[in-house]
């Protein structure tokens, strides 16, 4: 018996089990990948001291991840929908669990873009094949698998974000002598042989599924010119969309490392600059795990209980809820010491909530869209649109150097709330009509 291109033998119920237990293999090596992404972002205040970086350069680093993982995946899923194949997305998985692991050996900063470059482009290899079998995988619940996929890419980003500064100042005081922050960055590399597991889940979980529903092309073919255009019209509407949604995520990392770095600053004046951007690094890391909180929430909660008929709404009111909490983000620092960070925690989990958790409800609506060309809708709906995030640190950053941090918060608000009036276009008929 043949479902959805997984060839499975038995009962339909000993079928069933097995797509799930492969598509279990598939969202844990999501998780995987997604906590090695962020070793960089992570630690980027501890690099910007220890390579002396600039703030164009910080925002060069961090927008170099976007670019190079978005372009690559259009293409790999392009490659991937023609010839059939899913091994591009393996392949990418290990440049990327071995590029990040490496971080501690760069000693400039073109050496930290170019390794940056190359972990990120092994990430956006990784994801469109991997969401294009998890909604092969998926049968008629393709929006909850997509959601959890999703989340299980926002667990692996709060762990790696939170755990990495603690990992490598833990390593670096182990040994003999003073504690010793290379040592701890070297560190990462004994991480790669669990990221190897997560490459051998990867290359099973993918093995033999098929890059498009059954009758995909035919059906396809059968639809009017009329109807043909709506569609690749709400694509890129869709596209667009998540293109301010990124950009809005990368200017919010780029502003959280400037406002942890700020914070440090303040709390150890006086202090070396390593113990300054260690701090800073702790700072950091669990502020943008926080973003990944909320979209992790956000986006399990719309792939369980958002029906076709309410996904317009969705699209058009969650980016005004993240607007709101980043316009208030500036406000936490007048609260006392203590109330400072738990509070900021909350507003960017909201704010990660506004921006991220339509994103798996896209993906799903992309592949619903174009149910003959799967891999290409998630490579449009991920890696094209991350690809132009490179601008939101550009943006935020332009914004700072001119008007302060507090304004660049503002601005970026602002960016997150276009994206949901551009919703408006998206035709409602349409998208309930693909629901089935």
């Amino acid at each position: 018996m043949t479902t959805l291109g997984v060839q499975s033998v038995g009962s339909p119920s000993a079928a069933g089990s097995a797509r799930l237990r492969r598509a279990g293999a598939n969202v844990t090596s999501h998780a995987i990948v997604d906590f090695f992404s962020f070793f960089t972002i992570a630690l980027m205040p501890l690099l910007t001291v220890r390579l002396s970086l600039s703030a164009p350069q910080v925002a060069m680093v961090i927008g170099i991840g976007s670019v190079c993982s978005g372009l690559i995946q259009p293409l790999v899923a392009y490659l991937s929908d023609r010839h059939d194949s899913r091994v591009f997305g393996t392949l990418g998985m290990a440049v990327a669990v071995v590029g990040t692991s490496s971080l501690g050996l760069v000693e400039n900063f073109w050496q930290l873009l170019a390794l940056q470059a190359i972990s990120a482009t092994g990430v956006g290899a990784f994801h469109p094949i991997a969401a294009a079998a998890i909604g092969s995988l998926a049968g008629k619940r393709r929006t909850r698998y997509v959601a959890a996929f999703f989340v299980a890419g926002m667990v692996g980003g709060i762990l790696g974000n939170m755990s990495t500064p603690q990992y490598v100042g833990l390593m670096g005081r182990l040994g003999a002598g003073e504690p010793d922050v290379e040592r701890g960055l070297h560190a990462l590399l004994w991480l790669i042989p669990g990221g190897g597991l997560g490459v051998l889940l990867m290359a099973w979980s993918v093995r033999g599924t098929s890059h498009r529903a059954h009758g995909a092309m035919e059906h396809h073919a059968r639809l009017t010119r009329e109807e043909r255009t709506a569609r690749w019209m709400a694509v890129g509407v869709l596209f667009l969309g998540n293109v301010l949604r990124f950009c809005t995520n990368m200017a919010l990392v780029y502003l959280m490392v400037q406002w942890a770095t700020q914070l440090a600053q303040r709390r150890q004046p006086g202090a070396g600059i390593e113990a300054v951007g260690m701090l800073a690094s702790k700072i950091n890391g669990p502020m943008q795990g926080a973003q990944q909180v909320g979209m992790g929430i956000g986006g399990i909660g719309l792939g369980m209980l958002l029906s076709a008929r309410f996904e317009k709404t969705a699209f058009c009111v969650f980016p005004f809820i993240g607007a709101v909490a980043i316009a208030c983000l500036p406000w936490a620092n007048g609260l006392p010491d203590r109330a400072v960070m738990p509070v900021a925690f909350a507003v960017t989990a909201l704010a990660g909530l506004g921006f991220g958790s339509i994103v798996p409800v896209s993906v799903s609506l992309a592949q619903r869209l174009l149910p003959h060309r799967t891999s290409l809708a998630s490579g449009l709906m991920m890696g094209g649109a991350w690809a132009l995030a490179i601008l939101g640190p550009h943006f935020a950053g332009a914004v700072q150097a001119r008007f302060g941090l507090e304004t660049a918060f503002h601005a970026t608000s602002v960016l997150l709330a276009c994206s949901g009036v551009l919703a408006l276009a998206l035709p409602g008929r349409l998208i309930r009509a693909t629901e089935g």
